[in-house]
């Protein structure tokens, strides 16, 4: 177990010239699990009346988010936007811009993205986004895992995965490529089954040890984070980028705990192509794994050089450095223990997700926050742009929009946004088309095979 430190601590590069840092749990954990005030109760909570008060209950206790938006939920109103590669375009190229998913019945409940394509959970039932034109899943279709080759569909008593082809003409006939019966009365949250976890690629079905009770489950691209009922951790598959927080770069067949994270109670996971994060009961954000693209928030080399290119550009001669200029930052490729994040305006998180190469996270305040590969703005600054440092989405909150929930699709940002009838602004515009429900889809460029 790492010991308690209260900054982070580079090592030299190991063999092979890649760079991790260590970093143990923070003092406020301590007073945390001791049951005393911990920072974030610090915080004054405005109410409708106009009185300021400490929250109640449990040190480490969260309000809802509801507390922080003290106007009548009925002047609210919930969109859902995506930056980055969207399903309309993902067989061309994505500009930096937002997109404005609009809804076909009662509104988007749920996202759950693909490369090419979405599956979104309206009041009507599951629609398939898709190259622009949106498609209507068969209505005993109650949630979905997708992939760029087939799609895993939990329908009625059954977890069902069917070829993507089947799914974007919403016309699933015959027989699935796999299936498996559920207990009577089960509601798995997929990909967590009651006895094991499915992924959205062949072999499917994976058993878990029964003496393993997990509550939620996140799947990378070669790994799987799972969160313990009592808010452990737990790492296993591939390991070769760190991403599973086990201080080594080895992988695992079995789920393993995630040492460096004991005593400390940890409420939400969530994993990417290579990297992986977790939100503790405090609101902490810690990530690990894979920093090529500056997807944990480190110092990326990448990052840097990319951004020395930018600066490049139309400059003048370059002047030699300071004598008493410091040293450049120590550049984290790896980082194989679980390191404290924070945010540079407000510590608290209440949501996080990972794309492939990039991460987003939602405060409890309702900023959006992204940092890491941005190549098709998906970090939605505007620009096509990577960067290492968690940034927040300054275009939503200069709109008065406060995040509600986010998801990443391996290249896109999907966010849901809640507006303030009349105090926050007026109605944004659309920037993309409305997408029909119910047309024809359209045909997706097979022979693109997008890198995670």
């Amino acid at each position: 177990m790492l010991p308690h430190s209260g900054s982070p601590r580079c090592s030299g590069p190991p063999a092979g010239g890649r760079h991790t840092a260590t970093l143990g749990p923070r003092l406020r954990h301590r007073l945390c699990l001791a049951g005393l005030p911990a920072p974030h109760d610090a915080l004054k909570l405005l109410f409708n009346d106009g009185s300021a008060s400490r929250p109640s209950g449990p040190a480490c206790s969260l309000p809802p988010p509801s507390v922080f938006f003290p106007s009548a939920m009925a002047a609210q109103r919930r969109s859902w936007f995506l930056f980055g590669l969207s399903a309309e375009e993902a067989a061309g190229d994505a500009g930096p811009g937002r997109h404005r998913l609009e809804p076909s019945g009662d509104g988007i409940r749920r996202v759950w993205p693909a490369w090419s394509y979405a599956v979104l959970e309206t009041g009507s039932g599951l629609e398939v986004l898709s190259a622009g034109r949106r498609r209507r899943l068969p209505e005993d279709c109650e949630a979905a895992l997708p992939s760029e080759t087939h799609a895993v569909l939990l329908r009625g008593a059954a977890v069902e995965a069917w070829p993507r082809a089947a799914v974007l003409r919403g016309e699933l006939r015959g027989e699935p490529a796999w299936s498996r019966a559920l207990p009577p009365g089960s509601r798995p949250a997929l990909p967590l089954l009651p006895d094991g976890f499915v992924a959205p690629r062949p072999p499917f079905y994976t058993a878990l040890p029964g003496a393993l009770p997990l509550r939620a489950l996140a799947l990378g691209h070669e790994h799987v984070v799972g969160l313990g009922a009592a808010g452990e951790v737990y790492g296993w598959g591939g390991g070769r980028h760190g991403q599973l927080g086990h201080g080594s770069l080895e992988s695992e067949q079995q789920p393993r705990l995630v040492e460096a994270l004991g005593g400390l109670p940890v409420r939400a996971v969530a994993a990417g192509g290579w990297h992986s994060a977790c939100i503790s009961d405090g609101g902490d954000l810690y990530v690990w794994g894979w920093n090529e693209s500056g997807q944990l928030g480190l110092p990326s080399r990448a990052v840097a050089e990319e951004q020395a290119e930018d600066e490049d550009v139309g400059a003048g001669p370059e002047e030699p450095p300071l004598p008493e200029e410091p040293p450049g930052p120590a550049f984290i490729s790896i980082q194989a223990f679980p390191a404290l994040l924070d945010l540079p305006l407000e510590p608290v998180v209440a949501a996080v997700s990972c794309g492939s190469r990039h991460t987003a996270a939602v405060t409890r305040g309702g900023d959006l926050y992204t940092w890491g590969w941005g190549k098709y703005g998906q970090l939605g600054h505007g620009a096509r742009a990577s960067c290492d440092q968690p940034r927040r989405v300054e275009q939503l909150w200069a709109e008065g929009l406060r995040a509600q929930e986010v998801v990443c699709g391996p290249w896109s940002t999907y966010v849901c946004v809640l507006q303030q009838g009349g105090t926050w602004g007026s109605p944004l515009p659309c920037t993309a088309p409305a997408l029909q429900a119910g047309t024809e889809p359209g045909r997706c460029q097979e022979e693109l095979s997008p890198r995670p």
